[in-house]
């Protein structure tokens, strides 16, 4: 196991927690049947987006997200391939301007992430002219549906899924799609205001494509985020340890959610 550190520092009034393994990633010892042939369904990419490249390290970011953000209302962009995002969600998107963009070649926090960039979608080869130039903002109500705009995005040589976390309530939802919309580029502390948390994962596939989580609230979410990743380590060390008693697939999934430390159905 490598130990899960984020980087702190303070920007405008808005305080940022930045995840930056590298080559170092959480998870070291793996399941040894994610190289080995899988049934038809419930397999480890179907249930936790977990493949023999993107391994278990994925359910560790997929429960760090959803614990993140516990208590307040989760809506996310997957970034690009907006139509197969909602063609695994199963749900027409809210269509908006402004994007983040993290850059996942690039080696560090400051030459990563560029902030909000205009909206781009993959195009069908029949476009839908509104979709030109939008990026789409779904509506997250378990982690499965996290795992599920995962699968829109994980195939390409990086994919990133920006999560806003906000008050309960319409006319939130109306002031975080107005500042996504606006005719400039809106600030983290613009999408977050007083209550919200916003977290960005982006993982890479490919060669030099690296994998981080961007976390930004204007609270300070130290002791949250120490709490977190220290409950993460003890979940990591105690899955490492037990990986030789997962004989089987329905095994590897049963101890999902201890290592993830959520439930995908579970709110």
């Amino acid at each position: 196991m490598h130990p899960i550190r984020f980087e702190a520092s303070t920007t405008d009034g808005v305080h940022l927690f930045h995840y930056l393994p590298g080559d170092d990633l959480a998870v070291t010892r793996h399941w040894p049947g994610l190289w080995q042939e899988w049934p038809e369904k419930g397999t480890p990419y179907t249930e936790w987006a977990v493949n023999n490249n993107n391994m278990e390290e994925v359910a560790v970011y997929v429960g760090l997200v959803w614990q993140l953000t516990a208590g307040l209302d989760r809506y996310a962009i997957p970034t690009y391939y907006c139509d197969d995002a909602e063609r695994f969600l199963e749900q027409k998107p809210m269509l908006v301007s402004w994007e983040y963009e993290v850059d996942a070649e690039a080696p560090t926090v400051t030459t990563r992430d560029k902030g909000f960039v205009p909206g781009c979608t993959a195009k069908p080869l029949r476009a839908e002219p509104e979709k030109a130039g939008r990026a789409g903002l779904f509506r997250l109500s378990t982690p499965r549906d996290l795992i599920s705009a995962l699968h829109a995005v994980i195939f390409d040589a990086s994919s990133e899924i920006t999560v806003f976390a906000i008050a309960p309530g319409p006319e939130r939802l109306r002031r975080l799609v107005s500042a996504l919309s606006g005719p400039t580029p809106p600030t983290l502390g613009d999408v977050v205001e007083e209550e919200g948390v916003f977290v960005d994962l982006t993982i890479g596939s490919d060669f030099g494509y690296y994998d981080s989580i961007t976390v930004a609230s204007h609270a300070d979410l130290r002791h949250r985020v120490d709490d977190l990743v220290a409950d993460s380590a003890r979940r990591i060390s105690a899955y490492e340890l037990r990986l030789d008693d997962l004989a089987t697939v329905p095994d590897f999934l049963r101890a999902m959610p201890e290592l993830a430390g959520v439930v995908l159905d579970v709110p």
